[in-house]
């Protein structure tokens, strides 16, 4: 039993298709660990927003703005950051190790408790802060050089509010030159040293305390950071395997094609081949050459088909000949008939021209608007698939015209536009009058007249259809310029239609 085209393709193609499909696979497991990781990073970045907000209530506490309310602040985020680092606990450690959670945590608590000691200096910086004013107030009070304590007073200030080292060596030296000046108030002015000195002291702790913060908040930063960098790096390496394990799969999917294309095709070629050698005997006119080939069933159904065929053709060969030179007689004689009706067709045109040049005009009142009614009427009955309208109300009632043959004339020119538009397009038929003379427009939505042959449409035996006798509109010519006016192409835009117009004089 053989196998069609399309089962020897599956075949060839489930063994590349597998160690693809498995190599995939093996990628898309690790694949379904990113989410995870991604989920790990979000808390990290979590983690290190908490830590941005630590140091904000952090400032803001150093710069005396809503300290309690700060302070309640801090302790929350502190805690929220250690819970959300202890729920990526296992990853941290099984990423990293065991050393590597111990020394973030040990950064978290001693951050927290470097802060409490900063608190501890801001109380007791406010606690100065009260003792020296009174302390200040009391020295300017007992000192005879009153202006020399207002001088030492302004360095206090510019000291506590601006930490200017060389306020702090002015506030000694003036307080000696005050004491120098006045030993009375010696215990006075070294009790507003004492507690000035206090004051220094207390800034300097709560510099290295900062300082102290700012190391442990870098400290958690490197390690929150670090790992998320580590979790980055083993999702940017997954995601490049994947890219690497599909493109490695389409590699081989695609050199796997196209190794069987080649050899399915290879076997095609020498079943063309047969099938050309076979052709080469049929244009010998030899129609007993078999095809014997080893193909898909597909190609053997073509095979048999044009073996039956083959073998048909043989039988029937001289029937089809006698049924092909009857069917020669009969079109030559058609072809004949044709030609002595076209032949009757020119003849009866020759005659209505000499009528209409040589006929003595029968000039009478004629009611226009019926005749070109009627004229539209005739005209139609024998080109029925194209629609016909008119606007002729401005026409004039009457004209002094022969009227058969200016029938005659209309009905040619409107003929003339029916069988140039094609089905389903329009002829529109539109009249008007001016102070001398009555014009008719025939206008048609065909291909429209050509610029090189405009000026031959009225030439007599001129036309562009085999079937007709090239003198209709040259009838119509003779017959109007009989009556004085004129018929012209009044407008042709190819592939826009055409447009005759027909000027006849309202007396003659």
């Amino acid at each position: 039993m053989g196998l069609k085209l399309w089962q020897r393709i599956i075949i060839n193609m489930i063994f590349p298709i597998a160690i693809s499909l498995a190599l995939i696979y093996v990628e898309l497991r690790n694949v379904s660990n990113i989410y995870q990781r991604f989920n790990i990073i979000e808390i990290v970045d979590d983690i290190n927003l908490l830590l941005l907000e630590l140091r904000r209530y952090e400032k803001n506490i150093l710069l005396l703005i809503e300290e309690k309310e700060n302070l309640r602040l801090f302790h929350d985020s502190i805690e929220a950051l250690r819970a959300k680092t202890k729920t990526i606990e296992k990853e941290i450690v099984l990423r990293t190790n065991t050393g590597y959670y111990f020394n973030l945590m040990k950064n978290v608590d001693l951050y927290e408790d470097t802060f409490g000691a900063l608190v501890a200096t801001i109380e007791q910086k406010h606690r100065l802060m009260e003792d020296i004013r009174p302390l200040g107030v009391d020295v300017e009070n007992k000192a005879s050089d009153n202006g020399m304590a207002l001088l030492l007073r302004k360095y206090e200030k510019d000291y506590l509010l601006n930490r200017n080292r060389k306020a702090l060596d002015k506030v000694y030296d003036v307080s000696n030159s005050l004491i120098d000046s006045d030993p009375a108030i010696k215990n006075t002015v070294g009790i507003y040293l004492n507690t000035f000195g206090e004051i220094v002291r207390n800034d300097s702790v709560q510099n290295d305390t900062l300082q102290q913060m700012r190391t442990c908040a870098r400290e958690i930063e490197k390690y929150t950071t670090g790992f998320s960098s580590k979790e980055r790096a083993h999702i940017n390496t997954v995601m490049i395997n994947g890219e690497r394990a599909f493109l490695y799969a389409a590699l081989f999917i695609i050199f796997s094609t196209i190794a069987i294309g080649y050899m399915v095709s290879q076997n095609m070629i020498r079943v063309m081949r047969d099938m050309e050698h076979a052709f080469d005997r049929i244009s010998e006119d030899s129609f007993t050459h078999v095809i014997k080939t080893n193909a898909p069933d597909e190609v053997k159904s073509f095979i048999g088909a044009y073996n039956r065929i083959v073998s048909k053709l043989n039988f029937n060969l001289k029937d089809t000949t006698k049924k092909i030179n009857a069917a020669d007689q009969t079109l030559l004689q058609r072809q004949s008939e044709i030609m002595s009706q076209n032949t009757a067709l020119r003849d009866m045109s020759k005659k209505i021209l000499v009528m209409v040049q040589e006929k003595p005009l029968d000039i009478a009142e004629t009611r226009i608007k019926l005749l070109v009614l009627d004229a539209i009427k005739t005209a139609s009955d024998v080109y029925r698939d194209v629609s016909i309208s008119s606007n002729i109300a401005q026409l004039p009632e009457k004209l002094l015209i022969d009227a058969a043959i200016v029938h005659l004339a209309i009905v040619n020119v409107i003929v003339n536009a029916l069988r140039f538009t094609p089905y389903g397009g329009k002829v529109i038929v539109t009249g008007t009058m001016d102070d001398q003379n009555a014009t008719i427009f025939i206008s048609d939505t065909g291909q429209g007249i050509p610029d090189d042959i405009a000026g031959k449409v009225f030439d007599a035996f001129f036309t562009t259809d085999e079937d007709a006798a090239g003198l209709g509109l040259t009838i119509a010519k003779t017959a109007i310029e009989r009556h004085s006016g004129t018929i012209t192409v009044e407008q042709s835009m190819q592939g826009n239609g055409a447009t005759m117009k027909i000027l006849l004089p309202l007396s003659k």
